[in-house]
């Protein structure tokens, strides 16, 4: 079909653009600070977007894993993990939106649903294996994980290009995912995603027009609420937003904007009215620690002193959301472990973002700024409300005959795949 092959055509264009942006050298752990003057502050903070599982996404150029021996030591080191379950917790981050995403453009011979279910076995696998981690498939689990000390994982899916019909969100919620992101980088058969993400040209090669949800989008909105899975609308379209915004409103479920910055690109981050709306609902937005050639920040946040490309960027972003959409709303959306550019060294962070043993010096930035530290400390909690709202929508039997369905066994692990 016409509108198949579009979609097809643009996944390899993405793909294309992927592999160019794939250039990197590894590093062996550097060492880590001491905790700052005051101690590790309480456990809890959330990250709402962060690629664990990010040397199997992107095999074989992605080096190291939470708690291997890779640590990138430099913030423009983009395929060396970012990740250090110790910095973590000196970090006071305990609960951690793991999200998986699964590049079909970059594996052929797999299907992208095939892809996302493979991934999220992959992501069990980890944590299964990992002393430091545990996953987590629902806020009353998720509690009783944070209150036995672990660093608690909860599964999401980032893309929902694997979605071609409404069953496919659930084999998806059987497999583990407690969060979908509805689209990525390219229009797919569930919503619009947003326009010049890699800027104007690469937009114009890889989206089409100004739309929405589809029908089929629809369905897998209300879907999704059914199962008590978190609706993230994350590299979505305004007129996207604006449609699940309507679906989920008058049901009282919130939604989230898991990673955006405040001018990553015009159309690349969540736009002041659509901010307030999110929050009103009780949803959160997810501040990303990424660096873009089309970046800019409001000149209102900007202070006396401000570094452009440092972590400055990254508390103003904090404060434009913070003013919008109100500071209950707001927290961290790292994107720790994707391909991106993380702020260089300079302004309030000496180290800039190289990974998450430098987020102690960016909260500091924050609380200089006026962010308090029971804001910082009550985001781990927010995210389970959050959890708990969507839970509270689903329907039993909805769960229970997703959790029968069986996904297509021929299209998860071809052998010529890795």
């Amino acid at each position: 079909m016409p509108e198949v092959d579009a979609m097809t055509w643009r996944a390899k264009a993405v793909g294309l653009v992927w592999g160019l942006a794939l250039l990197g050298c590894g590093a062996l752990r550097p060492a880590l600070e001491a905790p700052a003057r005051g101690g590790v502050p309480p456990d809890g903070r959330a990250d709402l977007h962060v690629h664990v599982t990010m040397r199997e996404a992107l095999h074989p150029f992605f080096q190291g894993e939470p708690g291997g021996a890779e640590l990138a030591d430099a913030p423009g080191q983009r395929l060396v993990n970012q990740m250090e379950p110790e910095a973590l917790r000196r970090a006071g981050v305990r609960l951690v939106l793991a999200t998986v995403w699964p590049p079909n453009a970059l594996r052929p011979g797999r299907g992208a649903l095939g892809e996302a279910l493979h991934q999220l076995a992959l992501l069990e696998d980890f944590a299964r294996r990992s002393p430091d981690f545990v996953l987590a498939y629902g806020a009353g689990e998720a509690r009783q994980r944070l209150a036995s000390g672990q660093l608690v994982l909860v599964p999401t899916v980032e893309g929902g290009e694997g979605i071609r019909r409404v069953e496919d969100v659930d084999l998806l919620y059987a497999a583990g995912a407690r969060s979908i992101t509805l689209v990525h980088f390219f229009d797919n058969s569930v919503a619009d995603a947003a326009d010049d993400q890699f800027g104007p040209l690469m937009g114009r090669l890889t989206n089409g027009g100004d739309g929405g949800l589809t029908p089929l989008g629809v369905e897998v909105v209300r879907r999704m609420m059914e199962l008590g899975i978190v609706i993230d609308v994350a590299h979505a379209s305004d007129r996207t937003i604006t449609e699940v915004l309507a679906l989920t409103e008058p049901a009282g479920v919130p939604v989230v904007y898991s990673h955006t910055g405040a001018g990553w690109a015009d159309t690349r981050c969540l736009s002041a009215p659509l901010a307030r709306r999110v929050g009103a609902g009780g949803g959160l937005i997810g501040i990303g620690l990424f660096r873009s050639p089309f970046q800019q920040v409001p000149v209102e946040e900007r202070w006396e002193g401000f570094e452009p490309g440092t972590c400055d960027d990254d508390v103003a972003h904090w404060l434009h959301y913070t003013r919008q959409a109100g500071a209950e709303a707001v927290m961290l959306g790292s994107d720790f472990n994707s391909v991106i550019e993380r702020a260089r060294p300079g302004g309030s962070c000496a180290r800039g973002m190289r990974h998450t043993g430098d987020l102690p010096a960016l909260f500091a930035a924050l609380e200089a700024h006026g962010v308090t530290r029971e804001q910082l400390d009550g985001s781990a909690a927010r995210v389970l409300r959050v959890l708990e709202a969507v839970e509270a929508h689903a329907r039993p039997e909805a769960q229970r005959v997703a959790r029968g369905r069986r996904p297509p066994r021929e299209d998860l692990f071809p052998s010529n795949v890795p």
